[in-house]
């Protein structure tokens, strides 16, 4: 039997009576093409986003949620016990969206509504910082309402909101967003804060292995900080983190933001949902520069893809339809190597980072358009191409060959191993 709800302009459905919100009856139910629906499940809610697009029956289905998500299902597999027909179309064309109502703060994450113009703050004007909020200001003016900007240096902030206010349009064609400066206590009044600051990178001249994990400590304490002070301000918006590692990072903001008082895990500050890394965009970007660069390999380009963390673990498919592991193999190590090969030139690589996953990547989030970014998917934070609907985050699907899907899997759990080090 179907239970039927209405919360939040909303319709909402659950296979058992959920106490505490008002039953409506089926033959009442009257419903607007633009209206959301949600399954409301009652699993575990600690391993899953509060809000999600219904893709997979495994969502579903009283069983862990993982990278599997990504991979698409036959027509006779998605079929949903006792759910009606006209539900059953709508998730096929992925509008109906999974809310797990035991999670503490489902309500207002059911509630949050998609800006027409965002407000964006950004945390951190270094060279990541600095360059993110160029492209912004220059590519964001039919999207974003206004830029905040704050960092500890009082000059730099001084020094950025003067010369990028005096970016001009003379031809009055384009709308470049204004940029006000932002002090500590206004940092998460925005839809979207986006974390940019980087400390304990080492100079270009040092031999060094993986940047990324030598910025770990330094970097998560900052942004526990950031994270424990969204909690309290009981922030509903979006808390993007371009600074490295990001998926670890990521996880460590999750973890700082949701444990109470007495130390235990409530639930109370960020959601999941709410934290994403954006660091898989210049993986991809790379992939393709090296592609271009090695003819033979140029399918990548409409086949393409990346999957994993931003660093180690990493994975190029060339061509997710038709997998060679050969040539897959050569781009994955070709982009892990992109950083030491600029390093080796004496600088040190934030330039495409800055606007591959940085500008042009939020700049489709915040549009609902496909990106590469780092969402939570099964307990951790993982690095695929999805998009942000109004329902809550939707996953690519993929046709993968076997051999493709059981390496991603591989470094899925290597990932979901490697952040346990941020539960101590």
């Amino acid at each position: 039997m179907i239970h039927y709800y209405r919360l939040q302009d909303k319709l909402l459905f659950s296979a058992k009576k959920i106490e505490g919100i008002a039953e409506i009856h089926a033959e009442k139910i009257m419903i607007s093409k633009n209206e959301s629906i949600y399954y409301l499940t009652g699993n575990n809610w600690q391993n899953n986003n509060p809000v999600s697009v219904l893709i997979h029956p495994d969502q579903i289905l009283d069983t862990e949620v993982g990278v599997d998500i990504t991979r698409k299902q036959n027509e006779r597999e998605i079929l949903y016990n006792s759910i009606p027909e006209w539900i059953k179309e709508r998730i096929k064309k992925k509008d109906v969206g999974i809310c797990y109502h035991k999670h503490p703060r489902w309500k207002e994450r059911l509630g949050w509504r998609k800006p027409e113009q965002w407000n964006i703050n950004i945390i951190g004007l270094g060279n990541v910082g600095g360059t993110l909020l160029t492209a912004l200001k220059l590519l964001g003016g039919d999207i974003i309402k206004e830029i905040g900007i704050f960092d500890t240096n009082r000059k730099a902030v001084l020094r950025w909101e003067k010369e990028i206010n005096q970016v001009f349009d003379s031809t009055g064609k384009r709308r470049l967003p204004d940029v006000v400066i932002i002090d500590s206590d206004k940092v998460f009044q925005a839809d979207i804060v986006v974390f940019c600051i980087s400390i304990g990178v080492p100079s270009p001249d040092k031999k060094v292995g993986d940047v990324r994990m030598i910025q770990l400590e330094a970097n998560s304490k900052i942004i526990n900080y950031y994270a424990q002070k969204a909690r309290k301000m009981g922030f509903n918006g979006f808390f993007a983190i371009l600074s490295d590692p990001v998926d670890l990072l990521c996880q460590s903001a999750l973890l700082a933001s949701n444990f109470g008082r007495k130390g235990e895990l409530d639930g109370k500050g960020l959601s999941a949902d709410q934290i994403r890394g954006f660091g898989l965009g210049v993986m991809n970007g790379r992939a393709a520069y090296y592609a271009m660069k090695k003819n033979r390999v140029n399918n990548y380009l409409k086949n393409g893809r990346v999957f994993g963390p931003h660093g180690e673990g990493l994975l190029v498919a060339d061509d997710v339809e038709n997998y060679n592991k050969e040539q897959s193999s050569f781009l994955t190590e070709k982009v892990l190597q992109a950083n030491i090969e600029l390093r080796e030139l004496g600088y040190k690589p934030y330039i495409a980072p800055a606007l591959s996953s940085g500008a042009l990547s939020l700049l489709s989030f915040m549009k609902g358009e496909w990106h590469y970014s780092a969402a939570y998917l099964g307990g951790i934070y993982w690095g695929s191409r999805n998009r942000q609907s109004t329902l809550g985050i939707e996953w690519e699907q993929y046709n993968f060959s076997n051999d493709l899907f059981m390496k991603i899997k591989e470094n899925y759990y290597k990932l979901k191993e490697n952040a346990k080090i941020l539960e101590k």
